[in-house]
């Protein structure tokens, strides 16, 4: 018998409320897991289980279906779990939730985990559905997909082998469907640091900060300053004005975020505060779009005992100078897509060894070659060495049959028309479609704002619009 749509609201809640109890952060989902399968047999199924949890299972066809070309639902069990109170703590509270205003969440008190915990609940709640009708299914519940798609990664090439579909439930927007993601390559490259005595001069901390930051993928088509690379803009004009010798430089804070600030020591023979207000203005004024609140600073400080040698100096900053950053193509067939970009996301001195971390996004391999090389040869030239420390795949299909028929779906149910995309970020579709290159997939979604933050929330009434769409897709795939 059909619900009405707040009962499946109820219901999709009650089979998410139960996840919210159990502290599942990314590497700490066996508990969650473990409750999974338990429901997971509760309905009947066979649930298999690899070493780091990732659990599948097959659900029968109904009746009269038993030889149609199976179908996967897929979605992750870890979430990110962001504090919003001194006293919430990841591995062992429960998460708690209210409702307001017909959105879900937790007041500020933690995230939420409904991304991707919306989509388990959902396919629990299908599966729970005697009414819907359906051809072979396929349950697959990942781990470790915050931490790079890990949990997709390692799953057995067999677990869709034979899936004809996959529905990929990690979307955060009920009228966005994707079809495609950005494979991802992070670098790092070092070198050691040769100190040399101080010599004399007067000392300057350079500080950028205020600048906007953001995601490396969501938010590089923006084309937002990155403070370490306007750092070592900063420092290169300077060196056309006076010698300095660096004893500090440390920038941003993660591989995929976009600095944010930058900060320099400097030890110059000569004052470099008319210098550096000559340079202010113009390099301000560039970013006052995307950047309004950025702040270029000099600082007179004490001297540092000892400074980088000159060849380290100069071989950071040509690095620095010719690194490339930012959007590098455009997606060829999807408006205001990116497909490629790169971005220099942190720079550390570790044990005296002076670190970059830099993360590739691509759709199109060439152009990951490319930059990837570009990257390598002029870090090469400057005496630094590289390493990949990790990658995974795109997700790049021409084949927009089944993103058609949800979208016809998604009109069906409201009238209005669905935006078809791909995403410049990973999803774990990247992986699936590597071991079947013959499936065909999207991902999908309901409404989710402030995902990996104390403001996520979730909007119920975006979740019986997508599960009628799933089950009537799954009555006449």
């Amino acid at each position: 018998m059909q619900q009405t749509d707040q009962q499946i609201i109820d219901s999709v809640l009650a089979e998410f409320l139960p996840l919210c109890q159990i502290p599942h952060s990314s590497k700490h989902e066996q508990a969650v897991s473990e409750y999974l399968t338990a429901q997971l047999k509760k309905l009947g199924l066979q649930v298999q289980h690899d070493a780091i949890w990732n659990i599948w299972a097959d659900a029968p066809a109904s009746a009269g279906r038993e030889d149609e070309p199976m179908i996967a639902l897929q979605a992750h069990m870890d979430m990110v779990c962001a504090a919003g109170i001194p006293d919430f703590h990841p591995l062992t509270n429960p998460i708690q939730v209210e409702t307001k205003d017909g959105w879900l969440s937790t007041n500020g008190r933690s995230s939420l985990g409904a991304d991707c915990g919306a989509g388990i609940a959902l396919i629990l709640w299908l599966l729970g559905q005697n009414w819907i009708s359906h051809p072979p299914l396929r349950i697959i519940f990942t781990v470790q997909e915050e931490i790079g798609l890990l949990g997709a990664m390692e799953i057995p090439k067999e677990c869709v082998d034979h899936v004809s579909i996959l529905l990929n439930l990690d979307g955060f927007a009920l009228n966005r469907i994707l079809v495609g993601s950005a494979g991802g390559m992070r670098e790092h490259y070092a070198r050691a640091v040769e100190w040399v005595p101080s010599p004399a001069g007067k000392a300057y901390q350079i500080k950028l900060s205020g600048f906007t930051g953001g995601h490396s993928g969501f938010d590089i088509g923006e084309k937002r300053a990155n403070a370490v690379i306007l750092m070592g803009e900063v420092l290169r004009r300077l060196q056309t004005k006076t010698p300095f010798a660096i004893a500090a430089f440390s920038g941003g804070e993660a591989f995929n975020a976009i600095p944010y600030q930058c900060t320099a020591v400097i030890i110059s023979a000569v004052s470099i505060e008319n210098a550096i207000a000559e340079m202010k203005q113009n390099i301000l004024a560039r970013h006052q779009h995307t950047d309004p609140n950025g702040s270029l600073e000099v600082i007179p400080c004490d001297a540092p005992p000892q400074v980088w040698a000159g060849s380290v100096t100069a071989g950071f900053l040509t690095l620095l100078g010719g690194f490339a950053d930012g959007v590098y193509a455009m997606h060829p067939k999807l408006a205001d897509c990116v497909s490629d970009s790169s971005n220099l996301g942190h720079v550390y001195l570790e044990n005296d060894v002076l670190c970059l971390d830099a993360f590739i996004r691509f759709m199109d391999t060439s152009a990951e070659y490319a930059l990837h090389q570009s990257h390598s040869l002029v870090a090469g030239m400057c005496g630094f060495s590289g390493t990949v420390r990790t990658r995974y795949p795109a997700w790049n299909t021409e084949n927009h049959h089944l993103a058609s028929r949800m979208a016809a779906l998604y009109h069906e149910q409201t009238g209005k028309e669905m935006q078809i995309l791909a995403q410049h970020v990973g999803l774990e579709p990247s992986y699936f479609i590597a071991k079947n290159p013959e499936m065909e997939c999207v991902c999908l979604g309901m409404d989710i704002e402030g995902c990996h933050s104390p403001d996520e929330r979730w909007r119920l009434g975006s979740i019986p619009v997508l599960g009628r769409m799933l089950a009537a897709y799954l009555a006449n795939p």
